[in-house]
């Protein structure tokens, strides 16, 4: 997988001296694409691109949605796209429905999941980079912190309209010991 650019930004945390970083994925086709533009007489159209070479983390559970749901594109072709080997798949908009709403549903916490790993991993002293291969331990902690702290009130949108993270370090860090606890008491 193609690690995604993150941007990482300070900025002081008025209830705490702590700095927390700020973490947000830029979406810079590193992601399924999803162009709705217009068709035919109050119709659209939405492509889909897949980057082949570099899938992303969310591509093949909008694959097994659109099988799942029997979704057949209209028009499939591979070619290339930002400099990269990419597959489309063209929809009719009316077809997709409310499905689309369901895709871009995964696409959204595919990108939350990341930005709260980094975020984590930032609060426990671990590098971001997703690349950065951790101890068997570390992955299941981390996997749990997502869990506690996926919830709405773990993300914000900057000024620029990126999905960004902000956690309280000193909360990540106590739920981390508090795991780590547990673990040791087995």
């Amino acid at each position: 997988m193609l690690p995604a650019p993150f941007v990482l930004s300070l900025s002081k945390d008025p209830r705490t001296e702590e700095q927390p970083a700020k973490t947000s994925r830029k979406r810079g086709g590193a992601s399924v694409f999803i162009k709705v533009e217009p068709a035919d007489f109050f119709m659209f159209r939405v492509i889909m691109t897949f980057d082949l070479e570099y899938p992303d983390s969310e591509d093949q559970d909008v694959r097994d949605y659109l099988t799942e749901h029997e979704l057949e594109p209209r028009y499939t072709n591979q070619g290339e796209f930002e400099d990269r080997q990419c597959e489309f798949m063209q929809f009719g908009g009316c077809y997709l429905g409310n499905h689309l709403q369901n895709i871009s549903q995964i696409q959204r916490v595919a990108v939350e999941v990341e930005l709260l790993t980094a975020e984590i991993r930032v609060h426990l002293n671990i590098s971001p980079d997703a690349a950065t291969p951790l101890a068997e331990d570390q992955q299941t902690a981390i996997a749990q912190l997502i869990k506690d702290f996926h919830q709405d009130s773990s993300f914000q949108t900057n000024e620029n309209g990126e999905l960004i993270v902000v956690l309280d370090g000193d909360a990540v860090r106590a739920a981390a010991n508090q795991l780590e606890s547990v673990s040791s008491d087995d």
